[in-house]
């Protein structure tokens, strides 16, 4: 029986020897280095996709705003033309406007029937409003400085140096806004001065224009 006892506790002891012998560790060496490559051609990936993207994307975003410069060129456009459509066509209007105007001074002046003058009357205020709305009105221009923007130069009126120069004096046409643009310009006569010299040898005066 001892001799049994003795067998199995030198059994244990071999076996717990043997389990408490120091394990060998593994060789990871190949692992890492695997992993590392892995995780870097990862990121490798990661940047390059990272770098289409950001290409892709500012392709877009400059093809957009290419687009949008091309749609805000065809719209200018586009409004230009019917800005000089709709121009041309209350030009026209206008003229009607003015041959109205001139009807009517011609029947106050030989007293026509005052049936045709007030029916031509109410014809024109109809072509005011209409006119109006559409965004025409007149250029004011008499007695005001003369602007090379509104008017246009079709003589001159002299006067002594007490008159200031460049004034609008007489207008021989009217001209017309579009909103804030020149239909057409005010043809007008403009104020110059006269300088008198007085001879001292016969007392002549003579009148220099400047």
């Amino acid at each position: 029986m001892e001799k049994e006892k003795d067998s199995d506790c030198s059994l244990l002891e071999n076996n717990y020897n043997e389990s408490n012998e120091p394990i060998s560790p593994l060789n990871t060496d190949n692992s890492e280095e695997d992993v590392l490559s892995e995780l870097k051609e990862t990121k490798n990936e990661l940047d390059h996709y990272r770098n289409l993207y950001n290409d892709t994307f500012n392709k877009l975003k400059y093809s957009l705003a290419d687009f949008d410069n091309f749609r805000k060129s065809v719209d200018k456009q586009n409004s230009l033309k019917m800005l000089s459509i709709k121009a041309d066509m209350l030009s026209v209007v206008v003229n009607i406007r003015e041959d109205f105007i001139r009807a009517i001074d011609t029947i106050k002046q030989k007293k026509i029937d005052n049936s045709i003058f007030e029916g031509l009357e109410n014809i024109l205020k109809n072509i005011n409003i209409f006119l109006e709305k559409e965004g025409i009105k007149e250029i004011d221009s008499l007695n005001n400085l003369f602007n090379p923007n509104f008017h246009e130069i079709v003589g001159f009126s002299y006067d002594d140096d007490n008159v200031e120069e460049n004034i609008v004096t007489k207008e021989i046409r009217k001209g017309y806004l579009l909103n804030d643009r020149v239909l057409r310009p005010s043809l007008v006569e403009v104020s110059k001065k006269i300088i008198k010299n007085i001879d001292n040898n016969n007392n002549n005066t003579q009148g220099d224009e400047i």
